[in-house]
């Protein structure tokens, strides 16, 4: 996954448990529960790796994709931006989706009615092309599960 220049920035900020989070969330090929976290990182406790977690959301590199309890590395892109995730209940894969008018549409509607939002979560579950057996446009298929960026 490519690594944006905020990602970078805030690299220097992270505590060591931090980083070591989110190394393994970069480095992971789908998304994680805090208890594989808490064994890929050989840390005592859970704590370590919720309180870790909850600042890599804070700081908008990592989501958590409540229908799955667990949590990802999000590109560039979504970084900055609200996100969605289609999520294929057959094989795992996960596409973020970055580019949708119609988020940025409901965030201006919401903010219209002086909402503030805090975070979003939108979530589609469902069977992506490659496991329905359709064609997909730029057929490629997704070298791991995890995050493919609009």
């Amino acid at each position: 996954m490519k690594i944006s220049l905020r990602a970078l920035n805030h690299m220097t900020s992270l505590t060591p448990n931090q980083r070591r989070v989110f190394d393994v969330l970069l480095q992971a090929d789908a998304s994680l529960g805090a208890y594989a976290i808490l064994k890929k990182t050989g840390f005592r406790g859970a704590t370590q790796v919720y309180r870790a977690l909850e600042k890599l959301v804070d700081l908008g590199l990592a989501r958590k994709l409540e229908s799955l309890n667990a949590y990802i590395a999000v590109s560039a892109k979504g970084q900055s931006s609200p996100t969605a995730f289609a999520i294929c209940d057959q094989c795992g894969h996960i596409h973020e989706v970055v580019e949708a008018s119609e988020i940025k549409q409901l965030h201006e509607c919401l903010a219209q009615l002086n909402f503030q939002v805090e975070r979003t979560v939108i979530e589609f579950h469902g069977v992506c092309s490659i496991c329905s057996g359709h064609s997909h446009e730029d057929k490629a298929t997704p070298s791991y599960p995890r995050l493919k960026q609009d």
